[in-house]
């Protein structure tokens, strides 16, 4: 029973250890990512309706193997 107890109290302290460290979460302001990110955003907002519905049914034809459904995709069962 002491010995549970023991792993029980090594197992607390090394898990109270691992959470104290601290970690850098020092970003910078703007990044290529961010940047390219407001640019899209920008251009997205432009688009008409039709112009969004023609993106989508690209994307899925790509995604679904050029079937435009997803219920032809399948396991086959």
């Amino acid at each position: 029973m002491d010995t549970k107890l023991a792993m029980c109290e090594n197992k607390d302290e090394a898990m109270s250890k691992k959470t104290n460290q601290l970690k850098n979460f020092v970003y910078p302001a703007t990044t290529s990512g961010s940047r390219t990110a407001r640019r899209v955003r920008g251009e997205a907002n432009k688009l008409t309706e039709r112009q969004r519905e023609d993106l989508f049914k690209r994307g899925m034809q790509i995604i679904y193997s050029a079937t435009g459904t997803k219920e032809t995709v399948g396991a086959g069962h």
